[in-house]
């Protein structure tokens, strides 16, 4: 054999060596049970998507549901954004464990029952976000750590048109969000 074949034969299996080593990894070979995967996680909708490590999603996401449930809604009368007794008691909570407690951010909701027009409700459900937002960030929360917005009567609590359906879906919602 000649020289320049002996060079492209050698090439062609060094080559055929190193694709052998390279490329996706099967199922089978994922180290230690790491990997990367996209999640989607339904209590959080529009929130929590993205590529996360599956070692440390359960926890993350635990974090998170933990968080939530220290977290009480706020609720209003009828065509009002004013803070009642009661929501200046459930929002005072939630300001002294949000300041005690890092690792999260909140969204709060304003959200309204179906009465009305979609652009008032909208304008109410943001009224009634930012009485809340006003009232946290006056009792010391950090502003960076609040965002707010009006879903008006788009996402209701309870879908039925009952009075109590429409109690529960006049009000500002907080959402645990990941971050600081």
């Amino acid at each position: 054999m000649n020289a320049k074949l002996m060079t492209i034969l050698a090439a062609s299996i060094l080559m055929a060596v190193m694709m052998s080593f390279s490329g996706c990894r099967t199922d089978s070979t994922i180290p230690d049970g790491h990997d990367t995967t996209t999640v989607f996680v339904e209590e959080f909708p529009d929130t929590i998507t993205g590529i996360w490590n599956t070692d440390t999603l359960s926890t993350s996401t635990d974090m998170l549901l933990v968080h939530q449930e220290h977290l009480n809604d706020v609720f209003f009368d009828y065509d009002s954004d004013e803070l009642s007794g009661d929501a200046l008691e459930f929002l005072m909570e939630n300001a002294s464990y949000i300041m005690e407690t890092y690792g999260f951010r909140i969204l709060i909701e304003g959200h309204c029952d179906e009465r009305g027009t979609i652009d008032y409700n909208l304008a109410l459900g943001e009224n009634r976000a930012l009485a809340a937002y006003n009232y946290l960030v006056n009792y010391g929360v950090d502003s960076g750590r609040l965002q707010y917005v009006s879903y008006g009567k788009e996402r209701p609590f309870d879908p039925a048109h009952t009075e109590q359906a429409r109690v529960l879906n006049r009000r500002a919602h907080f959402r645990v969000l990941p971050g600081n």
